[in-house]
């Protein structure tokens, strides 16, 4: 039952540096088409992420001052 599996991996040749360059080539291909992708997802929509950034901060910012000057008060 293992026997097949066994001659298998015998049967095959070492990975030649060539093979191993091209591999490496087309993957840091990949990586930059997918950066430059998010990148350009990214440029559509920053402002908007840039605005809910500040309404966030805004409203942290005023809970912090209500809470701040209760706790002052008394």
């Amino acid at each position: 039952m293992f026997s097949n599996d066994d001659n298998k991996h015998d049967d095959e040749k070492p990975e030649t540096i060539m093979q191993k360059f091209f591999r490496a080539c087309l993957l840091a291909l990949a990586g930059v088409l997918v950066l430059w992708l998010a990148i350009q997802l990214l440029a559509q929509f920053w402002g908007w992420l840039l605005l809910a950034a500040a309404l966030g901060g805004l409203i942290w910012a005023t809970i912090w001052f209500i809470r701040w000057r209760r706790d002052r008060r008394w």
